[in-house]
């Protein structure tokens, strides 16, 4: 189980958000004082705090510091998702661009053109289809209070 702590910031119609401590990917929570350079770049590219929709099964309250938990294998389906699925797309369609260019002195266009449309499409299908893709318990839960 990956853990996180968090606050919770609001509670709307039954659903729960929090935001999320910001810290290093090494999880020291010194980072912002020290210099890391994770953290540097986390202020640098963030303009606001971002907020998360959470599972709440333990009734949190607003301002609660909380321990947020994702299954490991969740997690990993998610990445894959993620990731992958734009990247193989990518390659499919440049790879299909260049075939249909056949021996055209344009076929890096064509690959190219390929390529786009097949990250376009891979990225309508993960929009349109993403609550399919994500496999159960992919949403994060409030484990405990601090």
């Amino acid at each position: 189980m990956l853990e996180s702590e968090a606050i919770v910031v609001s509670i709307e119609n039954g659903a729960t958000f929090v935001q999320p401590q910001s810290g290093g990917s090494c999880g020291s929570t010194t980072c912002a004082t020290q210099g890391c350079g994770t953290a540097v770049l986390t202020q640098l590219f963030s303009q606001q705090p971002k907020s998360l929709q959470v599972n709440n099964p333990i009734s949190a309250c607003v301002g609660d510091r909380v321990v947020l938990g994702l299954q490991e294998g969740a997690f990993l389906k998610t990445a894959v998702a993620v990731y992958l699925l734009p990247l193989c797309a990518l390659l499919l369609g440049a790879a299909l661009g260049m075939f249909w260019a056949g021996h055209s002195d344009a076929r890096d266009l064509y690959a190219g053109l390929g390529g786009l449309l097949g990250l376009a499409a891979s990225a309508l299908i993960l929009k349109n289809f993403s609550a399919k893709l994500c496999p159960p318990g992919a949403q994060p839960t409030i484990l405990r209070r601090l």
